[in-house]
C-alpha cells in the first residue's frame, strides 16, 4: 500500500537531527554593589551558580570606586565568579563630566592593577545632552580605557534616554538608558534606537515587587531592543546592594529565553521547513551530514525570536544534522 507523501516526509525527518545550540540573546548586568562577607557572600556565590546559565557580567564596587587599596575578599570573589563562567567590571563615577578626568582616569588604573581579571568599566553619571565638551570628556575615557585594553566593554550609564552621539562619539559600547523604579511598561525609548543592536542598551528596572512583572519586564526590554536586563526587587536608598527575591527565576526564564529550539515541521506533506524559537537575534543556521565538518544554510535577523527557514523536498534525502547559534545583532 502506498501511504503518499506523508509517510514518506516522516521517514525523511527520522534522518534528520536537530541540534538546538544555547543562544546569548539576552545578557544580564548586575550591579553587584555588596560586600563579600556575610550576607553578601551569600550573594556572590548566587551569581556564580547563574553564571553558568546566561551571560552574566557583574559590577565590582569596592568604595564608590576602586578604593584606595587590593582587598582580598573581593579578590577571592572575583576568581570564583570567573571560574564559574562569570564576567565583571570596575565602577567608577564621572559627576556628570564636572569630576576630574584624570582623577577618574588614575581609578580606572587601580582597577587594571588591583583587580586585573576585570573586563571593562562602568561609567556612572553620564549625561544625556549634546555638549560637546561632555562628548569629548566621554570618548576621551573610552579611548584611554581602550588604549590599555582594547577588548574592555565600557557601560555608560545616562540611565535615561540619550543622544546617539554618546554610541558614535564612541564614548561607550553598552548605554544604560533606563534606571528607575517607575514607569517602566510606558517607557518609548528614542527612535534612533532601532538603528542599533540591542548588545548597546541596557535596562535596570528597581522597586519591581514580583516575579510576574519581572517575566514581563524582561519581555518588555526585548521587545524594545535591549539585550542587557537586570530586575530588582530592591529599593532605594540603595536598590543594589542585594539581589532580587525572585533571583533564580529571574536567571531561569532568561536561560530559558536564550535557549533556541528547532522543531521539523511541514505545511503539505512534501516539503520541510525548520521552525527556530528563541530570543530576538541574528541566527545562522548550519548543516552537516558527519557532525564534523559544519556548512552555513542561512543567516536570518529576526525580532521576535521566532522563524522559519524551508529546507525543501521531503523525498530522497541523505541523512543530515541542523544546528543554530545566536547572538545579539
Amino acid at each position: 500500500m502506498d501511504y503518499g507523501p506523508i509517510m514518506k516526509h516522516l521517514a525523511t525527518a527520522l534522518a534528520i537531527a536537530l541540534i538546538s545550540s544555547t543562544a546569548f540573546a539576552v545578557n544580564v548586568l548586575v550591579p553587584a554593589y555588596f560586600y563579600p562577607d556575610g550576607a553578601g557572600l551569600g550573594y556572590w556565590n548566587a551569581l556564580n551558580a547563574a553564571a553558568s546559565k546566561a551571560p552574566l557580567v557583574a559590577i565590582l564596587n569596592p568604595n564608590s570606586g576602586p578604593g584606595a587599596s587590593i582587598d582580598p575578599n573581593y579578590t577571592n570573589v572575583l576568581a570564583s565568579f570567573r571560574a564559574a563562567g562569570g564576567r565583571a567590571i570596575g565602577y567608577v563615577y564621572t559627576g556628570y563630566g564636572t569630576r576630574s578626568l584624570a582623577v577618574v582616569k588614575s581609578e580606572v588604573d587601580k582597577y587594571r592593577t588591583f583587580y586585573p581579571g576585570l573586563e571593562g568599566i562602568f561609567v556612572d553619571e553620564m549625561p544625556n545632552d549634546s555638549s560637546a565638551s561632555n562628548l569629548t570628556y566621554y570618548g576621551n575615557l573610552y579611548a584611554y580605557i581602550h588604549s590599555n585594553q582594547p577588548n574592555a566593554l565600557v557601560v555608560g550609564n545616562p540611565g535615561t534616554q540619550t543622544l546617539e552621539a554618546y554610541l558614535t562619539q564612541p564614548a561607550a559600547d553598552v548605554l544604560v538608558t533606563y534606571e528607575t523604579d517607575t514607569g517602566y511598561p510606558g517607557y518609548i525609548p528614542d527612535s534612533w534606537t532601532t538603528n542599533r543592536g540591542a548588545s548597546n542598551f541596557c535596562h535596570l528596572p528597581y522597586a519591581v515587587a514580583n516575579a510576574a512583572t519581572m517575566t514581563n519586564y524582561v519581555q518588555l526590554a526585548i521587545a524594545r531592543n535591549v539585550g542587557w536586563i537586570f530586575v530588582q526587587s530592591d529599593v532605594l536608598p540603595n536598590p543594589w546592594d542585594t539581589l532580587p527575591a525572585y533571583w533564580t527565576n529571574e536567571v531561569n526564564f532568561i536561560q530559558q529565553l536564550n535557549r533556541a529550539r528547532l522543531k521539523l515541521s511541514s505545511t503539505n506533506g512534501a516539503s520541510l521547513q525548520l521552525d527556530i524559537n528563541g530570543g530576538p537575534g541574528r541566527y545562522v543556521l548550519e548543516i552537516s551530514t558527519n557532525l564534523a565538518g559544519w556548512s552555513p544554510v542561512t543567516t536570518n535577523l529576526t525580532g521576535s525570536g521566532q522563524l522559519t527557514v524551508p529546507l525543501g523536498a521531503a523525498t530522497n534525502s541523505s541523512g543530515r544534522f541542523y544546528r543554530t547559534s545566536q547572538s545579539v545583532q
